[in-house]
């Protein structure tokens, strides 16, 4: 089964991009759509981990990184609420893109899920809305750095 490719650029430049995906995580990612403990959740990277913290305490591991290169891309298991079951990889790349970066998501490994088709169509429509929120968090925190510059 083919992976699944989705992208966003963004107005700034891959070392910027890759630190507000990854460091910021907690501030873009919309969890009220797209966790397993829903809106009053965190999510975080942390000891190697993709991490939920739920507001009762606990938490859910999301992946496991398999590689991490600042400011080009990581990888990451993918299992969000399903620690003991099959895992599929995530890749974020972070490449030039003009004066900005162009973020490529690739999601792969389908073969390993029950249903593979009916997991790829879920999650690709489900990836354009966490890098749309990626890439407005991005674009707003550039015009608040604007605003302060004036």
């Amino acid at each position: 089964m083919t992976p699944l490719r989705r992208e966003v650029i963004v107005p700034i430049a891959p070392d910027a991009a890759f630190e507000r995906f990854t460091a910021g995580i907690g501030r873009w990612w919309p969890l009220a759509r797209h966790s397993v403990g829903g809106a009053t959740s965190t999510v975080a990277f942390a000891d190697g981990q993709l991490v939920e913290t739920c507001a009762d305490g606990t938490t859910d591991v999301w992946g496991e990184v398999i590689a991490w290169e600042p400011g080009q891309r990581f990888v990451i298991t993918w299992h969000p609420g399903r620690p003991d079951g099959p895992a599929t990889e995530v890749e974020v790349r972070f490449e030039p893109a003009g004066s900005g970066t162009q973020v490529v998501l690739e999601h792969r490994g389908w073969e390993v899920l029950p249903e593979p088709a009916a997991a790829r169509e879920e999650y690709g429509n489900g990836w354009p809305g966490v890098l749309a929120a990626y890439g407005d968090e991005v674009r707003s925190a550039g015009a608040v750095h604007a605003d302060r510059g004036r």
